[in-house]
Parts: C-alpha cells; structure tokens; sequence
C-alpha cells in the first residue's frame, strides 16, 4: 500500500496556511456589529463595567503573598490592598479548621439536607471569622472607606484558591465583648459572591413589569430513595402562604407534580423563579455531577442546568446542602450548582457553602419571602441579597442558631 509521507517543510506550510485563513476569519468576524472583541481579552472598561452594582472584590492566595484587588465603576484602575496579615498558609489553614469545624457540627441524619454524616474534630469559629476579618475584610473596607454601620453597600466578592472555600461573608469578630455593630462584615456590606467578573457584567438582569409572574417549587420527591426531609412540608407551606396573601403581588404558583429531571426541567424554562427544598450532593470526582436530588434516585445535575435554555432573568433559592460549594481540585474554577444556575441566566441565586439544618432552612426561606413579597408589587430578584442578609441576620442575633447552621446560607450574583 502506497503512503503519501509528508515532509517536515510540508507540514509547517500547512501550518502557516491554517494560521493565516483564522486570521483573516477573525477579523471578518470581528467587523461584525457587537462582535468586535472577538477571541480577544476583555479590556478594563469591560471588567469595570461587573462593578455597576457596588465594589468587586477580587481575593488572591499566593506562596509568596495575599492581595485583594478592587474594581470599581467610577474608577479607571484597579485598586491594589495588599494584605500583610495573611498568606497562603494561613488561608489553607482556616480552610482546614473549617473542616474540623464542620466535622465537629455534624447534624442527626433527619436534621440536614444532605442525607450523610461527617466526622468529628474540633476547632474555633470565633478564631476562624475573627482571622478573616483582621486579614482580610477590614483591609479592603478600609480601602473602600466603609465605616458608616448600618450604611449597608452592596459587595460582590470573587473569592480564587483557597478563599473559595472560606466563609468571607460573616468574617467579624464574635462574643459578648464584640456584641455592639461595628466588629462584622455584615455590619457595613450585604455581601454576594460571584464566580466571574463576566456574571455581573453581563446584561441579564432584566426585570420584567407584567402581573405574569411564575414561582416554581420543587420539593424532595418521596421516592427518590433519600433520607425524608421533615422541613421541606413546612418550608414550601411558608412560601405559599406568603405568596398567595392578598396583599402580595399576582404571583402564579407552579409545583412540580412528580419530581422528575424531565418534568422539573421543562417548567423551569417557563418559570421567572424556582425554589428548591431537597437534597443537595456535592460531586467530588466529577464536578459537573454535582445536583439536585430528584425522583427516582437521580440528580439534576449542573450539565443538565447550563443546558437549560432561559430567556428570562429572576432568583433561583437552592434550600439544599453544598450548593454552593467550590471543588478542591478545581479552586479557580466555577464548578457547583449555583455558577450553574447563573451560567443558565438567572440573575442571582440564594446557595449553601455546605449542609444545613432541616429545622432551620424553612426559617430563612420564610423571612426571604416575607421581604421580596413585602410591597405587594412584582419582587424583583435583586432584592435577594438583602433578604437574605436579614433573614440570616435575624437567625444569628436570634442565639437558636449555631455558626455551623446560620453562616452556610450566602447570595450568589446579582
């Protein structure tokens, strides 16, 4: 058999042929209407554009040092706090505490919303908030001249490495000495996350004005084979109560019927917001398998939720566990349920870092949907952060609830 043998000279003609057609192709493209910057970095005022909301904060763990880099959107640089206080080690650190923390908190098996046991250990929350806010927060707020309390501005953190996995949002410093305003995070910002400066920048959050507005609920499927969930009855009971009062806005309630992946799906594209009440699994070895629990022991997964074709904006409120939690392997990367909800389109999402109480979770969903529905008007979605800010709020000054089981609930988005 005869074999046509290319020589190397062959070969980089071909090469340099190829390399000169995508030139050419890349610049037809790019004289495109709205097409410009095609295949091409984002320039500063594209990255500045994320910060229209309140201040962007960029937070990076390096060997040889800390940083936070702000963005703002009246400023035309980015500007640099340097964290001296704080390092790589000291970020891994607290990252390991967490664990033992959490480990230490561990719920009955009826009492969280993940269905699994984790083990014991020991360690300090006050150290670990306490560590946060004098190495981290209270350099950038100072950076940003917050120290007005009460004044609350919108934050959006954008946590990389080891931060993705620290409780940012209720860093402060905690216990009877520290009990007037003044010492936590929460104090000066309402703090949302997001995965990527692209997400806030993007122009999605459309808030429509019609009466047509459509809820969805999704509660645990009682023949998905997981553990029941007693809060899930009561906590879905709190969101129709408040919805269907008189004084709320004309809001149709659509519930899912059997539970399935198919079902669920196809009335979230119709739907302007979902909530979920179920079991929520974090996918270690594949990421992109990590879901909500449905009906007949499957998931639905975050390849299934990118994929899902949305034309309108709204809140996705994911009362599961681990929903908002980062992957170990991938800490630069925006791999869990609620990034996928964003990528999907909608505008914000109300998320978990890791398990939480069964007891509790119908708590926040009720104050959350008490302030959105508070006016009787449409609520809009960006309205969230702050719901949920004082929703948590209230549950910590409450003392019924331990760091473990009011710190998980965090906004994602805008």
């Amino acid at each position: 058999m005869h074999r046509t043998t290319r020589t190397l000279q062959q070969d980089a003609d071909r090469h340099r042929k190829l390399a000169i057609e995508r030139d050419k192709l890349l610049q037809e493209i790019r004289r495109l209407p709205d097409f410009e910057r095609f295949l091409l970095p984002k320039d500063f005022a594209q990255l500045r554009a994320s910060a229209h909301s309140g201040p962007v904060v960029m937070l990076n763990a390096a060997d040889t040092r800390c940083d936070a880099l702000i963005l703002l959107a009246d400023v035309d640089h980015v500007i640099h706090v340097p964290l001296p206080k704080f390092n790589l080690q000291r970020s891994v650190g607290l990252q390991n505490m967490l664990g033992r923390l959490l480990g230490h908190a561990r719920a009955t098996p009826f009492d969280d919303r993940e269905g699994m046991r984790a083990t014991r250990g020991a360690g300090s929350w006050e150290t670990l908030l306490s560590t946060l806010f004098n190495g981290v927060i209270k350099p950038v707020l100072d950076a940003l001249a917050f120290s007005t309390v009460g004044d609350l501005s919108r934050i959006f953190w954008c946590p990389t490495g080891p931060f993705v996995f620290l409780p940012i949002h209720a860093a402060g410093l905690y216990g009877t000495q520290y009990s007037s305003p003044g010492h936590k995070v929460s104090d000066f910002v309402i703090s949302s996350y997001t995965p990527t400066l692209s997400i806030l920048a993007q122009p999605n959050c459309h808030v429509a004005h019609s009466n047509d507005f459509r809820l969805l609920l999704v509660g645990q499927p009682s023949s998905d084979g997981q553990a029941p969930l007693r809060g899930v009855a009561p906590e879905l009971r709190h969101i129709r109560t408040v919805v269907e009062n008189p004084t709320s806005a004309c809001t149709t309630l659509v519930e899912s019927s059997v539970g399935t992946v198919e079902e669920v799906l196809g009335l979230m594209k119709d739907a302007d917001w979902v909530h979920f009440a179920c079991h929520g699994v974090q996918d270690a070895a594949t990421p992109t398998n990590s879901g909500l629990c449905l009906a007949n022991g499957r998931r639905l997964k975050i390849s299934d939720i990118i994929g899902l074709s949305r034309s309108r904006s709204g809140l996705a409120f994911l009362s599961a566990c681990q929903t908002a939690m980062g992957d170990e392997g991938l800490t630069d990367e925006a791999i869990h349920i609620a990034a996928g909800m964003l990528f999907a389109g909608y505008g914000g999402v109300i998320g978990t870092m890791w398990s939480i109480s069964d007891k509790l979770a119908p708590i926040v969903a009720r104050r959350v949907y008490e302030y959105l529905f508070r006016n009787g008007t449409r609520p809009d979605h960006r309205d969230a952060a702050r719901a949920l800010h004082e929703a948590v709020g209230h549950l910590r000054e409450s003392g019924d609830a331990s760091f473990a089981t009011w710190v998980p609930f965090i906004h994602v988005g805008l």
